[in-house]
């Protein structure tokens, strides 16, 4: 709890910053990084592949690029085959956790950084006083299939976090998840689960984001008639301002475990330590990529007998792959999880903008997308073996051209289901709500 509480003042800190995206709509002001990528944005492709090709013969630097994913390697090899002009001149630093990169972000008011950022969390990109960060929009972004609201700030990838279980958990509970408000309210309440897993919003940034979206005005109305179907009543309170609100509060107080890592729960604690126990874990949903390599013998799975009649229907020539042994597909009143997307940005003082925004811009296509997301060792919709799929917990924002993995929703599924990241909304959160919750998160002292 001390690291937490500690944690919790760190977020306070960096919260407290203030970032105004800057707009293409009106030039004549802008100097420096900022004009040139605001005149990128009316270049047609061909023009801006020239002025990149131009930019990176006559320098003798390399183009940076930073985030934290392993996409942006996989789509920086396919951005130097396509444009053979880059040559060796491309490093890619894909290491960067949330606030490592806003701290190294701070350098580019004076000097150079990076020339392209991906950042995780709109309310990062939000994070910042001075433009740090510049918005590049394709001048053909609706032909790439892109919509206006994807441009503000600029999608590269769509990323999503969902409540999950194991396949033993209505065994265990004698109880299936399908209302969220099940996950909040107490013991006393019906179907009321009561271990919950969860990443604090004071290490993981976009899970502030998720509990600050239940508060939205335009998320209220699902989660009223959640509660209805599950009270079977209106909602309706003197305490709160929301059934947001409520449902944040009660859900917060309802954790019974802080999970330091999305991937450990995914690939081990599905097994090792829930399998007996019937935890309800929020995570990555991308994650489940390691769960497709993470195999256990049934000996090895805590409180598991050598019999146990679902994972001996589960046991392949590896033993028990993780991935068989995660539900997350619930048909859940209120919502699943929340999609958020990582966003393009030219860092200020880029001594590549014009690449930088080529690069953005080719992030979008179907075959960069393809040639970083896809996974061949993913279960195929037709058992095929020879093909690639999309992995799981990925989406791409310009494209509906894509092959799912077995028993995936597609993007739009996803995007209906779930809580969805909103910029204009979460630009304008005050420093007292997210407050409100880093207390509560403090404030619970029954969690693990």
């Amino acid at each position: 709890m001390r690291k937490i509480l500690s944690l919790v003042l760190a977020l306070v800190l960096a919260t407290s910053l203030v970032f105004v995206l800057v707009s293409c709509d009106n030039t004549s002001d802008l100097e420096g990084t900022a004009a040139i990528v605001a005149e990128a944005s009316k270049m047609s492709l061909a023009e801006l592949e020239a002025a990149a090709k131009a930019e990176m013969e006559a320098s003798n630097d390399t183009f940076k690029v930073v985030g934290l994913t392993s996409v942006l390697k996989k789509a920086g090899d396919a951005f130097k085959a396509k444009y053979d002009w880059i040559g060796d001149k491309m490093d890619v630093n894909n290491s960067y956790k949330d606030y490592a990169l806003l701290q190294a972000l701070e350098t580019a008011g004076t000097s150079y950084f990076a020339d392209y950022a991906l950042v995780q969390d709109v309310r990062s990109i939000a994070a910042f006083d001075g433009d740090l960060l510049h918005n590049f929009v394709p001048s053909d972004y609706e032909e790439l299939g892109l919509s206006e609201a994807d441009t503000k700030p600029l999608k590269g990838i769509y990323f999503n976090k969902l409540f999950y279980t194991n396949t033993n958990f209505e065994n265990v509970t004698g109880k299936n998840l399908y209302n969220i408000w099940q996950l909040a309210g107490s013991e006393a309440d019906a179907d009321h689960l009561g271990l919950v897993s969860f990443q604090p919003a004071t290490t993981e940034q976009i899970n502030m984001s998720f509990l600050l979206s239940c508060e939205a005005e335009e998320n209220q109305q699902r989660i009223k008639d959640a509660y209805k179907k599950y009270y079977n009543k209106e909602w309706s309170s003197d305490t709160y301002v929301s059934a947001g609100q409520q449902w944040v509060t009660e859900f917060i107080a309802n954790i019974s475990r802080w999970h330091s890592s999305d991937g450990t729960a995914m690939k081990e604690t599905q097994l090792k330590n829930d399998w007996t126990a019937g935890y309800v874990d929020y995570g990555a949903f991308a994650k489940m990529k390691d769960a497709v390599g993470k195999n256990y013998a049934i000996a090895d799975i805590e409180g598991a007998e050598e019999n146990d009649p679902i994972l001996s229907g589960l046991v392949g020539e590896k033993g028990v792959n993780a991935m068989d042994t995660v539900k997350w597909d619930w048909e859940i009143e209120g919502f699943n999880g929340f999609m958020y997307a990582m966003c393009s940005q030219i860092v200020n003082n880029a001594k590549h903008p014009y690449t930088a925004c080529l690069y953005a811009r080719f992030l979008l296509t179907l075959d960069a997308y393809e040639s970083s997301v896809y996974n061949k060792d993913l279960p195929k919709p037709d058992g095929s073996t020879a093909s690639k799929v999309n992995q799981y917990g990925y989406y791409a924002p310009a494209s509906n051209s894509i092959t799912y993995a077995k028993g995936d929703w597609t993007r739009d599924q996803h995007i209906a289901k779930e809580i969805v990241e909103n910029y204009e909304y979460l630009k304008t959160v005050r420093i007292t709500q997210v407050n409100r919750i880093l207390g509560l998160i403090a404030s619970n002292d029954k969690a693990e």
